[in-house]
């Protein structure tokens, strides 16, 4: 099985973001986490993906925490991810999601 590396995002300090504001820093700085759902929901269809780990989140402290995306959330997290690349007109991959999203919810 080939599996893509896991990306590390890096914040200063992801737990005292709220909600809204971690989701907004995502939307507004980070390109590479949208790409990795994307690729990370890709993989799971073409059976290269065993592991629900998406990410690494990193902390200016250096503390990890591990950004799980277990299967069900994988039509909300492509419904975000299309909005991004809506967002930057990328409208290959915003096909490419649409298809995806098709077939999980077959």
């Amino acid at each position: 099985m080939i599996m893509t590396e896991i990306p590390r995002i890096y914040f200063a300090n992801p737990m005292s973001l709220v909600k809204e504001d971690f989701d907004l820093t995502l939307m507004s700085k980070y390109d590479i986490f949208f790409r990795r759902i994307v690729e990370f929901v890709l993989e799971h269809l073409e059976g290269r993906q065993e592991s629900d780990l998406l990410a690494t989140i990193v902390d200016n402290n250096g503390a990890e925490y591990d950004m799980h995306l277990p299967e069900e959330g994988f039509i909300k997290s492509l419904e975000k991810a299309n909005t991004y690349f809506l967002k930057i007109e990328e409208y290959e991959t915003c096909s490419l999601i649409k298809e995806m999203i098709k077939k999980y919810e077959a």
